[in-house]
């Protein structure tokens, strides 16, 4: 059942319900990449789909997607142990009829790599996930690439806070990736693993296109998939990620000829009329800490070509 089958108080009452707990340590559930993600997640045809989330945070993704996508049966994992005790809490609370659906791989599992996660995902129709596009301030190389362009970190960007995980990823760890480059080492190395895996499922991803669309694209097409893009809209930047890699990012591509056709895509205004590069973005939030500053977050279908 979809939001296209209720009453406008059906989806009230559905919505106003589905607030799942979520500590400090886990992605806010509420916030506009969410909203994305299950707008797009409701236009992907998923009834009766053997979906798979990596990183399956707060629970929130699965309960959506069993009571109100439709979904047969939905599994996931998530790199901080943590979430998938959380989340069957939640997928119970929320969705009590159909939380014997839902089958959390449990432990520490980094994208797809355990032998329970691999098992589940050979079964599945659809991958889904929202996974970091940022270096983690702290890596060894990015501190390098870093200091070799002269960036700076943001203000309080070497503080580890509870969420680090749900916004950074170790970018020396993934340089084998190509699309690393440009902090998209992680969601290729997922996609890598799945056209190992399962060579047939789709996959759903949300990105934050800070480094603009066409070179997501480029990544799915890259490694064997045909995008489409199901959702998008202008968000805030987060206040709390550093936004030093794409400002070390355009430095590296100046004067490289690359710069005429890549630019970090921020924006001055929720509209994005105002187009800004990440150097001057950072150069507002400098000034001001609580500038506002904004870029568009999509969700991807690749469907394995």
């Amino acid at each position: 059942m979809s939001h296209s089958d209720l009453t406008a108080p059906q989806i009230d009452e559905l919505e106003s319900d589905a607030t799942p707990h979520a500590p400090e340590f886990a992605f806010d559930p509420s916030d506009p990449w969410t909203q994305t993600f299950q707008r797009a997640l409701e236009k992907a045809d998923l009834a009766g789909k053997r979906v798979y989330e990596v990183g399956i945070g707060t629970g929130a993704n699965a309960a959506f997607l069993l009571r109100l996508c439709g979904a047969a049966r939905v599994s996931g994992s998530d790199l901080d142990p943590r979430m998938a005790d959380l989340a069957e809490r939640n997928v119970q609370s929320l969705a009590p009829e159909q939380a014997h659906l839902f089958h959390p791989v449990h432990g520490a599992v980094s994208l797809i790599d355990t032998p329970e996660a691999q098992e589940e995902i050979a079964q599945t129709d659809a991958v889904i996930g929202c996974l970091p596009q940022v270096a983690c301030p702290g890596d060894p190389r990015f501190d390098a690439f870093r200091k070799l362009h002269r960036t700076e970190l943001g203000e309080g960007a070497d503080v580890r806070e509870d969420d680090h995980i749900a916004h950074y990823y170790p970018w020396t760890e993934f340089e084998e990736f190509p699309f690393n480059a440009v902090g998209l080492g992680l969601n290729e190395a997922l996609l890598r693993r799945l056209r190992a895996r399962a060579p047939k499922a789709d996959v759903i991803l949300n990105f934050g296109a800070r480094v603009g669309v066409p070179v997501l694209f480029d990544m799915f097409e890259a490694n064997g998939y045909t995008p489409e893009k199901l959702q998008g809209q202008i968000v805030r930047q987060h206040a709390g990620t550093d936004i030093s890699f794409f400002v070390a990012l355009e430095k590296a591509l100046g004067g490289t000829g690359l710069d005429h056709d890549f630019r970090c895509a921020f924006y001055r205004d929720p509209a994005g009329a105002e187009p800004i590069s990440a150097s001057e973005a950072q150069q507002m939030l400098d000034a001001d800490r609580e500038a506002a500053i904004y870029h568009e977050v999509c969700t991807i279908r690749g469907r394995p070509v």
